[in-house]
């Protein structure tokens, strides 16, 4: 329905007007836009930076590859369900000043889960027109089944340790579906960092890495000039600190980011394996039909409902009656 130069301007266009609302309602007490910060200030970041991946390249997600951008969001929503849902055992973070009106908090929810994967693989294509880490080899790494099995081994360790021992062991959760994924991911022929790794590229790998610390940052920033907030349980204060963490928590971030990377690869398996990134190649075999994506959506939509419920009965802690 529109040329790419009309969704170019469309999305600047709306970053611009996130921006106003959101520093508007930041710096003047405007509610419910200061309280729900968090997502006009990520949404705005994803669609100025994806702008700026355009302008370099002549291409980017969310204007040349716009049905797979929301799909992007979509399963961001689906996956923050996920790890909310294993919250619920881990207790590891909690939400305060979440606004008494139903549509204003789940909205905000919405929004603020839904822009987490877009405003780690925008940056991380930002990354890669810049040219960082291109040209970069290393020796090739000889993937085997046997290697295949150790990741799933390994995924599964990380996976039930944190659920046996929340309270010191929940960190491992972000690693977890990573060793998980990639064998899935690698042996469907779908974008795989083994794949790359087996190349002896790793230059995808360096930059979602970088990617997930610089996202890190941006998102304790934002958390922490919102009226809607989360904290975590788990108090560490060794070390210093920047916005509310300190320095050596960063890097889980990285580890996220190749975690949702693999996730969301393992997940394009319902489309073919299309994905945001340009050139992705179509999956070998049978691609899944119509009826499981749209399965796929109802299930992501069941969950959403049930996650909301659950945050709101055991994660949220303190709820802000006037807003």
């Amino acid at each position: 329905m529109f040329g790419e130069d009309s969704k170019l301007k469309l999305f600047l266009y709306a970053a611009v007007l996130l921006t106003l609302f959101g520093y508007a309602g930041r710096y003047l007490a405007l509610e419910p836009l200061h309280n729900q910060f968090f997502a006009f200030a990520a949404w705005a970041y994803i669609l100025f930076v994806d702008n700026a991946v355009y302008r370099f390249s002549g291409s980017s997600p969310a204007v040349s590859r716009t049905g797979e951008f929301a799909a992007l969001a979509l399963w961001s929503l689906a996956f923050s369900c996920l790890f909310e849902l294993l919250n619920l055992r881990l207790g590891a973070w909690y939400y305060i000043n979440q606004p008494s009106t139903l549509s204003t908090r789940w909205t905000g929810f919405a929004f603020a889960w839904a822009a987490f994967l877009p405003s780690l693989f925008v940056t991380a294509e930002l990354l890669r027109v810049a040219g960082l880490f291109r040209g970069l080899r290393t020796r090739p790494l000889k993937v085997t089944p046997r290697l295949l099995r150790t990741f799933l081994a390994v995924g599964a360790l990380l996976l039930l340790l944190p659920l046996a021992a929340p309270g010191t062991l929940w960190p491992l959760v972000w690693a977890a579906f990573f060793f998980l994924a990639e064998p899935l991911t690698y042996s469907l022929g779908l974008p795989s960092l083994l794949r790359e790794w087996e190349g002896g590229l790793p230059g995808k790998t360096l930059r979602l890495a970088l990617a997930g610390l610089a996202a890190g940052l941006l998102w304790s920033l934002w958390n922490g000039a919102a009226g809607a907030q989360w904290g975590y349980h788990a108090k560490v204060s060794a070390g210093p600190q920047l916005f509310g963490l300190p320095l050596f928590a960063y890097p889980f971030f990285s580890v996220f980011a190749l975690q949702a990377y693999s996730l969301y690869s393992l997940s394009a398996a319902l489309r073919g394996g299309a994905t945001w990134e340009e050139g992705s190649w179509p999956m070998p075999g049978r691609v899944p039909g119509l009826a499981f994506r749209y399965a796929a959506i109802l299930i992501i939509i069941v969950t959403s409902y049930i996650t909301f419920r659950a945050v709101d009965a055991h994660t949220v802690q303190l709820y802000l009656a006037w807003i």
